[in-house]
């Protein structure tokens, strides 16, 4: 693979601080993870911790009204025989004695009411089925099941849940919808945000019919050719795309070799201490479901505002939509992956998350450690936005605006020393930016960025060249 998507073209990312300043799970799995592995594993990592922290909420800077939960939609992209394999490694280990074996007493309890069903006579009169809780979900789930699913739990322990969601294989999903399974990129659409809501409708009473708030947390493993599949030109053009991380894999012949070390008795000792204090926040003893719990994230804001506005420079100067659509969401996601260590660390040194700032050291360098994380997640994130779609989604913006073929996406860069008002304009067709040229005029100008100066009221000279 050569081509600018490609994951082996890009350079091998470090991650913000040493690994034994990660927080608990993460820590252990990114020490023992190869060198060329280290960023993806903490990705990979961070789906179904977040799963597993279903009744942890915080308030994001740019809309306080609305809690967030800690839903995530990774993706592993590599190669053939790249070694994704780690991740359903990362799965099991974070998922088999929490949530799937949770699961298994609810799975049986249904697969005996089927075989019941399944043996009984003609005429033979059956017991209602069985209302479970299940939070495991295949990628090949009906939208009746998946519906079901969710009303179910609501019903019976009076909140909504996040769903467990992993293949190892994308392409399995994208075969699945052809099969006449659901559409999952719409599903995924709504389960990326709290409170969205998704519902069916039927007319038969042999069907299940609900309104309900599902919400998914998912990874999925993907070569270069099953993502551009299942990321196509619909999803891109209706946010799939900017709801997904991706993360690519060094699949170079100096990887591998790259070997994941085996965890020690105390790693394990911690991991598993963790997962039962993270599973402990989300059932009492009697299978109840606790109280949510929401983050004090504040003193995150800033870091947030800072990272938006930077991109909004970057907008201003290169005019790519891309950069103005992805950097959001971007955001967001990083945000959310910060809480989620803020949790962990909190989980390991005691401190209370949901208060604000007290004298106390760890919550201190756990609050420091979690910007750092912010940062790098934040920029992660966007960067493979744009490798991956970037160009893509700048090309249909443009051919919207009936535009053949996009120009160079710099549209600073593109203008010359002294330009003209209705320049600015066709150059902002050009490129298909839907943004009117007033709006860079004033990013641009003394009040702002202060790059340009005005000749006279439609005339402008750059100051500098970027």
């Amino acid at each position: 693979m050569n081509n600018e998507n490609s994951p082996s073209s890009m350079p091998l990312l470090k991650l913000p601080f040493s690994d034994n300043l990660m927080p608990p799970i993460v820590r252990q799995i990114v020490t023992n993870a190869p060198e060329s592995r280290k960023v993806a594993a903490m990705v990979a990592a961070m789906a179904p911790l977040c799963a597993l922290a279903a009744r942890v909420r915080a308030r994001y800077y740019h809309d306080s009204s609305r809690l967030h939960a800690l839903l995530l939609q990774v993706v592993i992209e590599g190669a053939q025989s790249a070694g994704k394999s780690f991740a359903a490694d990362i799965e099991a280990l974070i998922m088999n004695d929490t949530l799937k074996a949770r699961d298994k007493v609810q799975r049986r309890i249904e697969q005996e009411y089927r075989e019941k069903k399944r043996r009984r006579s003609q005429n033979q009169q059956m017991e209602e089925e069985p209302r479970t809780t299940i939070r495991v979900i295949p990628p090949t789930i009906s939208k009746t099941v998946l519906t079901r699913r969710a009303d179910l739990y609501e019903r019976i322990m009076g909140d909504t849940t996040i769903f467990w969601m992993f293949a190892e294989e994308l392409a399995q999903v994208t075969d699945a919808g052809r099969q006449g399974y659901s559409n999952l990129r719409t599903i995924m659409r709504s389960a990326y945000d709290l409170g969205s809501l998704f519902g069916i409708d039927f007319a038969s009473d042999n069907s299940y019919s609900a309104i309900v708030d599902i919400n998914i947390c998912s990874m999925f493993c993907a070569t270069p050719a099953a993502l551009d599949e299942y990321y196509d030109r619909k999803a891109i053009e209706g946010g799939n795309i900017t709801r997904c991380i991706v993360c690519p894999l060094d699949d170079s012949i100096e990887s591998d070799n790259d070997m994941f070390l085996p965890y020690t008795p105390e790693q394990q000792e911690v991991i598993s201490r963790t997962l039962k204090q993270m599973m402990a926040d989300n059932y009492d003893e009697e299978d109840r479901l606790k109280p949510t719990m929401q983050l004090d994230m504040s003193w995150i804001d800033d870091e947030c505002r800072k990272f938006i506005q930077r991109k909004a420079n970057e907008y201003s100067l290169t005019g790519s939509e891309a950069v103005k659509v992805f950097r959001k969401r971007s955001s967001v996601s990083a945000f959310r992956i910060t809480c989620l260590c803020y949790y962990l660390y909190a989980l390991e040194y005691g401190f209370d998350p949901t208060q604000p700032l007290a004298d106390n050291l760890e919550q201190r360098r756990a609050q420091f450690r979690c910007r750092r994380i912010y940062r790098f997640m934040a920029e992660f994130i966007i960067q493979q936005m744009l490798r991956r779609w970037g160009k893509k989604f700048n090309e249909l913006n443009a051919k919207r605006a009936q535009e053949e073929e996009p120009l160079d996406n710099n549209l600073f860069a593109m203008l010359t020393p002294e330009f003209s008002r209705d320049q600015l304009k066709v150059l902002i067709k050009q490129i298909g930016s839907t943004t009117p040229a007033k709006q860079f005029l004033w990013m641009w100008g003394p009040k702002k960025m202060d790059i340009i100066e005005a000749v006279d009221k439609n005339h402008f000279r750059k100051k500098k060249y970027l």
